[in-house]
């Protein structure tokens, strides 16, 4: 009796839990067939889209149209039911999402050749699928043209098996795509801008392309990629027009736009503008800075033919602005080192801005800077070439001037035995010894000391020339001043 009854409340106890095992199962397979039946819900919506698209297929009007309920969705039904999304496919229209402004059949075009250039098979299912889904979200972004885009990567999928399209037919369907153009492809203020340059003599200034870029893309127009284009081909068919400045201008143009195009921008903006138009105004005029930077790199004073030689080879680019930029740089490089300037430059400036003024906002021709140089040439600090020669590496030199530097420069510029080394050579070298004396070392000093002992001797004598023999014994008494002498040494 004991046993029976033990054995049946085993039992009750199994029975119990059996029961609570089996609602929990029943729990679960409940809430499994709740997440089936969404997922049948869902399959049988897009089944019924592609049954409305194949519906659409033989209609001559492509399934983009603008107000067309269904816009977004691919004209035929592709085979199979569905693919997942394509993380290159999504990367390309997650970029288009940061794009700002309608989208162009030519934006969309390279989104869809990029986004399903790398063959795998996926063009018909999940890269298809991505750009299909992006097109019916953003069906009001997309300009007539980029739906006639989509149209035509909805008929290649639906040629294909589902998942890939064939190579032949990829590369026929971005060839389509590429052929469908969006109207007003040129930009009308770039145009008008690059019109006026047209007319202009050759080369164009920095100033000028300046002007011409700022006026073909201060219209906000959602076109800052056109307009780029636009002068860039301007640029490449006309280089030979340019000027270095005009190139730099251009250089600094594409870097502004390309910078504000990154960050999904298609004008640019009131501040990138700005600052755009600041770097313009610091191009300045290179071939007028190129030779100014040769005078920073001189030491000591600038003499006539130093700033002539500077002024010959900065305004003579033929660039037209020998009375605007060029001029300035010079004028600005002057005040700035006044100091530097001997009474010889401070007339070449003189000569040159005369000139200047006298041909106005035009520019000097070539008769009038040939004149101008002309007239500048009489200003000069050294008066004898051999010895300018000489100095001139002197004035190269950083630092101070040793007896041997200054020995070699008087060697240099009197070894033309003209007759002078008594005369304009002798004064030339004071000139120059008077302007740069703080250079000099004690030794450097001694070395004028010794070269005014002979030429004054010679002078005495009515002669403007020092004889050969005496020239000689004169170098190599100064080459003496060079010798280093050692230190005595003390002994303890």
């Amino acid at each position: 009796m004991a046993i029976t009854s033990a054995t049946a409340s085993s039992m009750s106890r199994l029975v119990r839990s059996t029961e609570a095992k089996l609602d929990k199962l029943e729990g679960k397979l409940e809430r499994v067939l709740v997440k089936e039946h969404q997922v049948l819900k869902d399959l049988r919506k897009v089944l019924q889209q592609h049954t409305k698209a194949e519906g659409r297929a033989g209609q001559a009007q492509d399934g983009f149209d603008a107000g067309k309920k269904g816009a977004g969705e691919a004209s035929r039904a592709i085979a199979g039911e569905w693919a997942p999304l394509d993380v290159g496919a999504l990367r390309e229209t997650n970029k288009l999402d940061k794009s700002k402004g309608p989208v162009t059949a030519d934006e969309l075009t390279r989104a869809i050749e990029r986004g399903t250039a790398d063959l795998d098979g996926n063009a018909a299912g999940g890269e298809y699928r991505a750009f299909s889904e992006w097109a019916t979200k953003n069906q009001d972004r997309l300009t007539p043209e980029a739906k006639k885009v989509m149209d035509l990567y909805s008929q290649a999928a639906a040629k294909g098996d589902g998942k890939g399209i064939s190579l032949s037919d990829w590369k026929q369907m971005v060839k389509d795509m590429k052929a469908v153009k969006d109207p007003a492809s040129v930009d009308k203020g770039a145009a008008k801008a690059l019109e006026g340059l047209d007319k202009l003599p050759k080369p164009i200034s920095g100033e000028q392309m300046a002007k011409a870029i700022q006026s073909g893309v201060r219209d906000a127009d959602n076109n800052t990629g056109k307009e780029l284009k636009q002068f860039q081909d301007w640029a490449k068919k006309n280089d030979s027009k340019l000027s270095p400045e005009a190139k730099k201008v251009m250089s600094l143009f594409e870097q502004h736009a390309k910078k504000a195009m990154a960050t999904g921008d298609k004008d640019l903006s009131a501040s990138e503008m700005s600052k755009m138009q600041a770097d313009f105004k610091k191009v300045g005029d290179l071939s007028a800075n190129k030779a100014l930077a040769k005078l920073d790199k001189e030491q000591g004073p600038i003499s006539g033919e130093d700033l002539l030689g500077a002024i010959k080879e900065g305004v003579g680019d033929k660039d037209n602005n020998t009375t605007g930029t060029e001029l300035k740089a010079f004028q600005d490089w002057a005040k700035k080192n006044k100091d530097r300037m001997t009474p010889e430059a401070e007339k070449v400036l003189q000569t040159y801005e005369k000139a200047a003024k006298a041909a106005g906002s035009k520019g000097m021709d070539q008769k009038a800077f040939d004149a101008m140089v002309k007239d500048a040439s009489q200003h000069k600090t050294f008066r004898d070439d051999s010895v300018r020669t000489a100095l001139e590496t002197l004035d190269g030199k950083s630092g101070k001037v040793s007896a041997k530097d200054l020995t070699n420069a008087i060697k240099k510029g009197t070894a033309d035995l003209d007759g002078q080394a008594a005369g304009v050579e002798f004064a030339d070298i004071q000139k120059w010894a008077r302007q740069n004396y703080d250079r000099l070392t004690p030794e450097a000093k001694k070395v004028l000391d010794v070269y005014e002992k002979y030429a004054t001797e010679a002078m005495s004598k009515g002669s403007t020339g020092i004889p050969t023999s005496e020239l000689q014994k004169m170098v190599k008494e100064m080459e003496k001043l060079d010798v280093v002498k050692p230190r005595p040494v003390i002994v303890a």
